[in-house]
């Protein structure tokens, strides 16, 4: 076992001994179990997966839409801090669409380069909390 705190800048999501935890970085998503190598990585926009117990299946899995962060594993416990951390059950798949339809418009329509990163930053932020909204459907039918 592992280790694992979540927290964003409205304080901790999550804090238990986990088996696996799969987070987003800016080179792809990497699994990490207890005796990981140390590391401290950029944290990407994106889904981050806790399997509590080697035999939780799919459905067991618990998933977090996070806005990035920053990773720091130091093979017995792993900090991964992000500005922003979605649960699950905190949108509807509704609301995630919304957001991500508005965050397309802005994209569409973004005058310069700053408005158009922040548009992409916003519309993968918003992605990701769909993510999350469907995984937890799909487990939970």
């Amino acid at each position: 076992m592992i280790h694992f705190k979540l927290a964003s800048v409205t304080g901790v999501k999550f804090d238990d001994d986990v088996y696996e935890i799969v987070v987003p970085t800016k080179d792809g998503a990497i699994a990490i179990y207890q005796d990981h190598m140390p590391l401290v990585s950029a944290g990407a926009p994106g889904v981050i997966s806790v399997r509590k117990r080697p035999e939780d299946r799919g459905d067991d899995v618990e998933h977090f839409a996070v806005s990035g962060g920053v990773v720091q594993i130091d093979g017995k416990t792993v900090n991964f801090l992000s500005d922003e951390v979605t649960a699950s059950d905190e949108v509807t798949e509704a609301e995630a669409e919304a957001a991500v339809k508005r965050a397309e418009e802005l994209l569409a329509k973004a005058p310069d380069q700053q408005a158009l990163n922040e548009a992409k930053r916003v519309l993968a932020r918003n992605n990701a909390r769909l993510q999350v909204v469907r995984l937890k459907k799909r487990h939970h039918r």
